[in-house]
């Protein structure tokens, strides 16, 4: 049986970062309460709320690039 860290990592090695980060940004073990923010703000920006955080002043080109980073450095 495929786990969901098994499915998002596989998704992470394809490329496909957006439903990667679906299934990462809902985990609640193994990230800091600062990474889980970065996953799910960089989530949410992909998903297209960008504007939205623009508007509270909140740079989402960096949080979907910290969120790679973040990613690359737990499971890659």
């Amino acid at each position: 049986m495929e786990t969901k860290t098994s499915k998002a990592i596989s998704l992470l090695h394809s490329g496909y970062l957006k439903e990667a980060l679906a299934i990462f940004s809902t985990f609640r073990v193994g990230f800091s309460k600062e990474e889980r923010r970065t996953l799910k703000i960089a989530h949410e920006c992909l998903s297209g709320n960008a504007g939205f955080y623009r508007q509270l002043g909140i740079d989402t080109s960096a949080e979907v690039e910290k969120s790679k980073s973040i990613l690359i450095a737990k499971y890659l």
